[in-house]
């Protein structure tokens, strides 16, 4: 072999194993979340607040064996059916589920069926404290 074919391999092999190390130094996860702006992680012990309305007796989109005056249950544009919720007002918390994944009024956040709120004692208009049950 000529000198110039050795000293180009030697040149291939050790750009290899920079590329290598450099893969295993920047391909590490980090501790910390590195993209900008990234939410916070959701805990269940973290409460929000919502605004919301009381949702008419007739619902689109009622998840099977969830309607009826007695169902006490939250009516939300993006959950699906089944996720449980703790629901907190005028001192009072409750545990609930979203009964329909219907619309909800412009500028509130998700609906309570009437017993719900009646149970919170609030009103369309509202504001609530809620997080995901644990």
């Amino acid at each position: 072999m000529s000198s110039a074919v050795l000293q180009r391999q030697a040149a291939l092999a050790g750009a290899a194993l920079l590329a290598a190390l450099l893969v295993l130094v920047l391909g590490r996860p980090s501790a910390a979340p590195t993209a900008v702006g990234s939410p916070p992680p959701v805990s269940a012990a973290s409460w929000e607040e919502a605004d919301i309305w009381i949702a008419p007796a007739k619902v689109v989109g009622v998840c099977e064996g969830k309607q009826g005056p007695d169902v006490r249950g939250i009516v939300h544009p993006v959950l699906p059916c089944g996720v449980k919720l703790v629901v907190s007002a005028n001192g009072r918390t409750m545990r609930a589920e979203v009964v329909a994944d219907g619309p909800v009024a412009t500028g509130r956040d998700f609906a309570l069926t009437k017993a719900l709120a009646r149970d919170l004692r609030v009103s369309s208009g509202d504001r609530i404290r809620w997080r995901f049950a644990g």
